[in-house]
């Protein structure tokens, strides 16, 4: 039973070390494999490397004494900045997701707008304002507005009696009999006795006392 005992230990023993054999094998095959990866990544970087200082160097563009380490620490240090800066970044992006809708309305009643502004001729009304004032630039010369500037205590005192709605009315009555009387060969073709006979109109007598009358007062 002693002998038994013995070699079941010892097979058991066997087995643990071919298990720590295999092991040791594994963990050396992964460390060969390893340091394969870390000598092609050494290459590989050195190559990086040597590519990217010869495009630099190409490029004109030179690299202080602190070179990547110092901007590297640089970025680091400045961290909380960035995260801030991707905060705001997102913030930005909340805040134009909620007001694309309202710009998206706001522009459509703009639209809405200009259409009905078109529709009802502003817009015409605006450009043929502005021939209006092509056309006045050349005929009102910069002569005629320094007239004005000097006579602007005269031309103020015309203002100021056009808004009496007595004159305005009779200024209306003026330009209508204007636009609807014309000149006539047979109906102004009259003798003097026939002007005399129209003197008794009272409406004639009153009008050219009126008449006398404004011609005095414009003497005065």
């Amino acid at each position: 039973m002693a002998e038994k005992e013995i070699q079941e230990q010892l097979n058991e023993l066997r087995q643990k070390m071919d298990l720590m054999l295999e092991y040791v094998s594994v963990q050396n095959q992964k460390r060969e494999e390893i340091d394969d990866f870390v000598e092609d990544a050494g290459i590989i970087v050195k190559d990086v490397v040597k590519q990217t200082s010869l495009m630099l160097d190409k490029a004109q563009v030179e690299l202080d004494h602190c070179g990547l380490s110092c901007l590297m620490i640089k970025v680091l240090q400045n961290v909380g900045t960035f995260h801030e800066m991707f905060e705001m970044m997102e913030s930005a992006k909340d805040f134009m997701k909620d007001v694309t809708p309202i710009l998206h309305q706001v522009g459509l009643d703009a639209v809405n707008k200009m259409n009905e502004f078109d529709s009802k001729g502003y817009f015409d009304y605006i450009r043929e304002l502005g021939n209006f004032a092509d056309q006045w630039v050349t005929v009102f010369t910069k002569d005629d507005i320094i007239r004005l500037e000097n006579n602007l205590e005269n031309i103020a005192g015309i203002v100021r009696n056009l808004s009496d709605p007595a004159l305005m009315k009779s200024l209306n009555n003026m330009t209508l009999a204007l636009s609807l009387v014309k000149p006539d060969e047979k109906l102004d073709n009259k003798s003097l006795f026939g002007l005399f006979k129209q003197l008794n109109s009272p409406e004639l007598r009153k009008s050219l006392s009126y008449s006398l009358r404004l011609v005095q007062a414009m003497n005065k």
